[in-house]
């Protein structure tokens, strides 16, 4: 009987994570319709959508829509998917609500190394600077897990080393801005706000390809995924390569979050907030990727919605509103920690 219980269990769990995926991405749709449509140009629904694929519409939804908004919806709805993905990764290696790439100091070195390949290299090609930006991302990522690696991942040096190390490339990101050209500074800075205004087709399809090949990956190695949160010894005696399970989604996750930098710049607290809000509204005992993808997504897409419905001299680029609306959620887990909850 408790076999069955169990299997009963596993059902209903599976169901509702079914279930709430299908919810958020019909409220996801729906708000992407919303972002073709919104505006003073009175585009009608079905146009928006001819010219999201391409139908010629005739002016202005042809350029409004098909060079303006649409291109700027898919860019928040992939990077926020990205976000949330590889945030649900970490937060599952590590077993620890707090470890997202923003902070524990991964996107500030695939930052950095952005901001150092626009240096150097004096160009403003978008795979030049996803290059610059991963080969940073990797760097800092390698000296985290170096710096909290202790006969295995320990959860509290791993925050402690990620925000230490992600203090020193902030810091050396700045020195970068000194040195450069006040041009170049300036584009810099603006990309360092973290926006998706202006984002074109080109920064969809990065987006797009850094996912359609990341995402499978992560999707084989699932199963290892919610295995090793049962502990590791259960994992290798179910089969699983421990070793190699973990460094292929490690790897997979810093990848994520610098494609994600890359395109628009750092934009705080999605990797965090989406997988835990995924994780509590589908109420499963471990990892949920592609809810926390949708999510992520869905969140990214709403706070861009929302920042642009803002007056026009309260309007904030996406990455300081996204900020606005998870500093509260972090705020809460330290009370919640304080509290007596999970710590």
């Amino acid at each position: 009987m408790k076999i069955l219980r169990i299997g009963a269990l596993g059902i209903t769990t599976h169901r509702r994570t079914f279930a709430v995926g299908l919810i958020f991405l019909a409220v996801l749709t729906a708000v992407f319709i919303f972002a073709l449509t919104m505006g003073k140009a009175d585009i009608t629904v079905l146009d928006s959508l001819k010219a999201v694929v391409g139908i010629p519409v005739g002016a202005p939804g042809d350029f409004i829509v098909g060079q303006v908004r649409a291109p700027r919806a898919l860019t928040a709805i992939l990077v926020g998917a990205t976000l949330g993905l590889s945030g649900a990764i970490l937060q599952s290696l590590t077993r620890n609500a707090l470890a997202s790439p923003d902070f524990i100091g991964i996107t500030m070195g695939a930052g950095t190394g952005a901001v150092l390949t626009m240096s150097l290299v004096s160009a403003t090609s978008l795979w030049i600077t996803a290059a610059g930006a991963t080969v940073g991302a990797l760097i800092t990522a390698g000296l985290i897990l170096a710096l909290s690696w202790r006969r295995g991942i320990v959860p509290l040096r791993l925050i402690l080393a990620g925000i230490g190390i992600g203090f020193v490339a902030q810091s050396t990101t700045q020195y970068l801005l000194t040195r450069m050209d006040v041009h170049d500074a300036g584009t810099a800075l603006g990309w360092l706000v973290g926006s998706v205004t202006g984002r074109t087709w080109t920064h969809v399809t990065v987006a797009a390809t850094v996912l359609a090949v990341l995402l499978p990956i992560v999707l084989w190695h699932a199963r290892a995924l919610r295995t090793m949160e049962m502990g590791e010894d259960t994992a290798r005696a179910l089969g699983i390569t421990v070793g190699r399970s973990r460094a292929i989604l490690a790897i997979s996750s810093v990848l994520l979050a610098a494609a994600a930098t890359a395109v628009t710049g750092p934009i705080g607290f999605i990797a965090l907030v989406a997988p835990a809000l995924a994780l509590r509204l589908t109420r499963n005992a471990g990892v949920t990727l592609i809810p926390s993808a949708l999510m992520g997504a869905l969140l990214l897409l709403t706070a861009d919605q929302m920042s642009q419905l803002m007056p026009a001299d309260l309007q904030f680029p996406v990455g300081i509103f996204t900020a606005v609306i998870g500093a509260p959620y972090l705020l809460w887990l330290v009370w919640r920690a304080s509290r007596g909850g999970p710590s």
